[in-house]
């Protein structure tokens, strides 16, 4: 059984036409080919990828839009507030830095716009800076699209909350009676 195996594996070898071309002719005919490639450099990504982290809380592009989704979910309460100022503070960081790495990134102007949205939900005095401060981002750097567009509409209706409770501000010289702050110079 051996030996008829070795004499088909020689025929075999004997038959290719790699040994007979080998023998015939060399495989360097000495003439050199010029070959000019044309091609670009390899661009940076555009989007960035799910398992890349940005700022200190360590929150992948999915992370933020989760981050977000999640205080949205939880309300517009003061009482939330507290327990989401950390992941504010999160958000913005890797927002910062995200932006920074992946501008062209096509998740950007809209998990930022839901950021600012989200910021002018709480109708807080600091998160409207910062609201505003995104808005305005989006209005510069992507004027032509959706989220661009939609950013320019909310800052031309835009009402920041002032720094201060007006309900519990008093004025400087607090009429007597309701008839002397609508008519005061009709008693004399």
């Amino acid at each position: 059984m051996r030996v008829p195996s070795a004499l088909f594996a020689l025929a075999l070898v004997l038959a290719s036409p790699a040994t007979a071309t080998s023998q015939s002719s060399p495989k360097d005919d000495g003439v050199w080919t010029t070959v000019t490639v044309l091609a670009r450099p390899v661009a940076a990504p555009r989007q960035a990828p799910a398992d890349e982290y940005f700022g200190p809380e360590r929150l992948s592009n999915l992370g933020v839009r989760n981050a977000i989704r999640d205080m949205n979910l939880e309300g517009t309460s003061p009482l939330a507030l507290p327990e989401q100022l950390e992941r504010i503070k999160a958000v913005e960081d890797a927002l910062a830095i995200w932006s920074d790495r992946y501008p062209h990134d096509s998740w950007l102007p809209g998990t930022t716009l839901d950021f600012a949205k989200f910021l002018q939900s709480k109708d807080q005095p600091f998160t409207d800076d910062l609201a505003l401060g995104y808005l305005i981002f989006l209005v510069q750097r992507y004027p032509s699209t959706g989220p661009g567009f939609e950013a320019r509409s909310m800052l031309g209706s835009y009402h920041p909350m002032p720094a201060f409770d007006m309900s519990a501000a008093t004025s400087q010289d607090p009429p007597a009676s309701v008839g002397a702050s609508t008519f005061p110079k009709t008693r004399r």
